[in-house]
């Protein structure tokens, strides 16, 4: 009995390791805000476009895409000068279909070479950073109030998950110990 008691205390322990290491893994994907459709948020490396104002990532951009046609709409603070798709060229790789008068949103549609490439998307805006309350500016502000972790995983079932398959192995251990007496 002693022995079985052991080699199960083990294998309780080392289940409870492997369930707080794979965990967080089986996190669901989630769709992206403001796409139109339906699909898993793939990983940052392989995300099939890229938004961003004054090159930086930022959740002030938003797009929908329909085929190969693409809306992107800025809502943030600034104005937009400009859109840039860096590593395409204009009337080779996309189209562009509209600009509303501000700027701010802009329609593209991506020709057959286009299609082949990463689509990055870069607003260009001029006083893009928040006023602090006192008036001034602070341009190394991050907008970290506005992160999206919705596709993460809380790490607080996994560590729940590894603590009652540890207090199981106590208890066997107690049961154990309370035969011998």
């Amino acid at each position: 009995m002693k022995k079985f008691i052991s080699i199960a205390l083990s294998a309780v322990m080392l289940i409870s390791a492997g369930a707080i290491s794979a965990m967080p893994v089986m996190a669901a994907g989630v769709s992206s805000p403001g796409s139109s459709e339906v699909t898993t948020k793939p990983a940052v490396d392989t995300e099939p476009v890229i938004i961003t104002v004054n090159s930086e990532k930022s959740s002030d951009v938003t797009y929908t895409k329909e085929d190969y046609k693409y809306t992107f709409s800025y809502s943030g603070k600034g104005e937009v000068i400009d859109w840039e798709f860096p590593n395409m060229i204009e009337g080779v790789d996309y189209s562009v279909l509209s600009m509303s008068d501000d700027n701010s949103k802009i329609v593209i549609e991506l020709t057959e070479s286009g299609k082949k490439k990463k689509l990055v998307a870069n607003a260009v805006v001029k006083n893009s950073t928040a006023s602090k309350e006192d008036g001034e500016v602070d341009e190394n502000d991050n907008d970290t109030a506005n992160k999206d972790n919705s596709n993460t995983s809380p790490a607080t079932g996994a560590a729940m998950a590894g603590i009652a398959m540890a207090g199981t192995g106590v208890a066997l251990l107690a049961i154990s110990k309370k035969k011998k007496d």
